[in-house]
């Protein structure tokens, strides 16, 4: 909801204490009662149990939100859904979000569109959402003249064709009618409904705002208007069902108690509430940086891979599928036979069906994610004769009766919206698998808001963890400067307190072990990868099955020459890089025959591996040339953070080579993320090679 009234709400509806609401005006708590950084109070959640008028129990919650107001919204959806499947609430009548809008912001931000637009769409819908527009006829300081171009600030809502219903505050049994009345007729008919309370703004935007600067004639008329409370009261005492007594003992009785209150946070301090690790997420708690570096096996043993191969690629014999599918699905299914080329979908199928398997649900959305921006996933086959749906990974899921689904849904054409939708179910069920998936990694930029203010933040400001998986197709391939970079930097300048972690992999088994090691973990922090486009049919981008029947993921990959019983010490140039380039490396150092240049892989570049790498560059104790080789700019993707005074890992890169220099190679500072023409992007990439080989 909105900060205006939050505050009313938290303490009178949700019953909360108010010497904790004082506390957090007055600062009165010691701050190490507080995990990480926190918020303002007029942002911070809440939950309660508490009893109906009839005595019936409810649980409510209430989100916490940063000042981008409406940016919660699709977050309270996701959550909303989420908690529907957790309960089996399948008839979407016992979870009912609400989403609490100011008029100016409802009227004027993006989001409340992206948001509305889910309402009625099969993997988003929630059963219908209750709006509640607070229409206070003013935006901070503007008016509605200069704030939107329709008549009401609801008119937004008329996309949906359902009620919109106006009511005048002044009037609170109006208000109350209205309100059962739109509750009605969501859960009769599972759709939105919408409220226009129609009120005012009785003091400024904020506590030391004066409002009369700006609207001086709205504000001497306010200053006259008698009070909802002392309309209501005179109406009460006017039928004989109120008296003057009893109202002044009411307000009495209702200042006493907030005054013991204030004096209570005075003298005895109370902590702030901090609710966190309850109900579904009782199992998890915030880990150690130990935990974070903690090996985790998640392999898994052949044979149960090549009955899940089997599987999924053998459609039923009365399903007619694409002819060139039939190929496709062939190939993946001969290549877990075989044991081997086992590529990035085929990597990627495997992760989902074993987590599957042992009862976690998977759920994975985005602009055409069933098949794939690429055309590399194929998740949902289409019978070419009937347009029937069949999609193996849910069939998979339901064969042991076990409560784990399979959920892969295309998404309408939105970033913030969906992303928001997908934060909030992670937050709901932490035992699930959950995945957004961006068309390409650069229009993540849409969705900037829900990544800095939730999604990088939310646990430290919040106390709320969120195992959330972003993939961002990310790779310089010359398709320009919108379909080459999901802005690497950015990420990596959001990372703090071990908030995330951020990979940019390399092969189909390394993705298979970190989504399993995603789950496997008895904590939660969003993973964030860099997945690729070219490598999804890259023929050395492939994976051996004994690559995903044994072993762990690895957060530094040591370069196959140097493994087993290799010279180290005609060691001449160490490459480190990152995601993609190496395997453009690697074709250099075969073209040229330079096997005296090793290349290491960083495929965890958040939390920095220290460790990892300290122990792999000791290998190489005669080598004084060390370089970063990457694809984006300098002032760019991850060169800038990694080896920055300032973040430590340089001292620490430093102490592991015995204080001997690295040095960058990468494309110069630019404007653009790339260049828009395939020529000139084949002779940078061309010069990055050069460099790196010694040229």
């Amino acid at each position: 909801m909105t900060h205006r009234g939050r505050l009313n709400v938290l303490i009178n509806i949700f019953d909360k204490k108010s010497e904790y609401s004082f506390t957090e005006f007055e600062q009165n708590y010691k701050t190490d009662t507080i995990s990480g950084e926190g918020d303002v109070k007029y942002h911070m959640g809440f939950s309660a149990d508490i009893n109906t008028l009839s005595n019936q129990p409810i649980h409510i919650s209430m989100a916490s939100n940063p000042s981008h107001l409406e940016f919660v919204d699709p977050v309270v959806e996701g959550i909303a859904r989420g908690k529907q499947r957790a309960t089996e609430d399948t008839e979407r009548k016992k979870i009912i979000p609400i989403l609490i809008h100011g008029d100016a912001a409802f009227a004027g931000q993006g989001i409340v569109y992206e948001t509305l637009n889910l309402s009625q769409l099969d993997g988003y819908c929630t059963g219908g959402t209750i709006h509640l527009i607070i229409n206070n006829q003013i935006g901070f300081t503007t008016d509605p003249k200069d704030s939107r171009s329709t008549p009401y600030a609801t008119d937004l809502a008329k996309m949906l064709e359902v009620p919109i219903f106006h009511v005048n505050c002044d009037d609170p049994e109006a208000v109350c009618y209205v309100s059962k009345l739109a509750t009605e007729f969501r859960q009769k008919f599972k759709q939105d409904v919408f409220i226009d309370f129609i009120c005012y703004r009785r003091y400024g935007h904020n506590e030391g705002d004066e409002p009369a600067f700006t609207q001086p004639l709205v504000y001497k008329k306010i200053k006259e208007h008698p009070t909802t409370r002392s309309i209501y009261a005179q109406q009460l005492i006017s039928q004989g069902v109120y008296s003057e007594e009893k109202e002044k003992s009411d307000i009495k009785e209702i200042i006493d108690h907030l005054t013991i209150s204030q004096k209570l946070t005075r003298d005895e301090k109370p902590k702030p509430v901090v609710q966190a690790f309850q109900s579904a997420w009782k199992d998890f708690h915030l880990p150690t940086s130990e935990e974070l570096f903690e090996i985790i096996d998640t392999s898994v043993d052949k044979k149960t891979l090549k009955k899940i191969g089997k599987f999924l690629y053998t459609p039923p014999k009365e399903f007619n599928v694409h002819p060139k599918l039939e190929r496709f699905l062939k190939t993946r299914a001969t290549a877990i036979k075989d044991e081997t080329n086992i590529d990035w979908g085929n990597g990627e199928s495997l992760a989902y069906a074993t987590l599957l398997q042992e009862g976690h649900t998977v759920r994975l959305s985005g602009q055409d994610v069933e098949r794939g921006t690429f055309s590399h996933r194929h998740a949902v086959l289409h019978d070419i004769e009937t347009n029937e749906r069949f999609v193996p990974l849910n069939q998979l899921a339901h064969q042991n009766n076990k409560k784990a689904d399979f959920i892969i849904q295309n998404s309408h054409l939105s970033e913030a919206g969906v992303l928001g939708f997908e934060f909030g179910w992670s937050l709901a069920d932490p035992t699930a698998l959950v995945i957004w998936e961006a068309q390409f990694g650069d229009f993540l930029n849409s969705a900037q808001v829900i990544v800095d203010q939730f999604i990088s933040s939310g646990e430290s400001k919040w106390n709320r963890c969120s195992g959330l998986v972003a993939y961002l197709p990310h790779g310089y391939e010359g398709q320009g400067p919108e379909h080459s970079s999901a802005r690497l930097e950015r990420f990596l300048q959001l990372c703090g307190k071990l908030n995330m972690t951020v990979c940019n992999l390399t092969t189909p088994a390394q993705l298979f072990h970190v989504l399993r090691r995603q789950i496997k973990r008895k904590f939660r922090k969003p993973l964030i990868i860099m997945s690729p486009k070219s490598l999804l049919r890259h023929p050395k981008a492939v994976s051996n099955l004994s690559d995903f029947s044994s072993g762990f993921f690895h957060e530094v990959v040591l370069d196959p020459l140097y493994q087993n019983d290799a010279d180290y010490s005609k060691n001449k140039r160490v490459i480190l890089c990152s995601g993609k380039i190496y395997y453009e490396l690697l074709a250099e150092r075969e073209k040229r025959q330079a096997n005296d240049i090793a290349i290491i892989r960083v495929e965890q570049l958040y939390p920095w591996p220290t460790l990892f790498l300290t122990e792999t560059l000791k290998k190489f104790p005669k080598t004084t040339d060390y370089y970063w080789v990457q694809e984006e700019p300098l002032n760019m993707g991850a060169w800038s953070f990694i080896f920055n005074t300032w973040y430590g890992s340089f001292d620490l890169f430093q102490e592991a080579v015995h204080g001997k220099p690295i040095h960058y190679i990468g494309r110069d500072r630019a404007a653009a993320s790339a260049v828009g023409s395939a020529k000139r992007h084949a002779k940078e990439q061309q010069e990055i090679l050069n460099k790196s080989m010694g040229g």
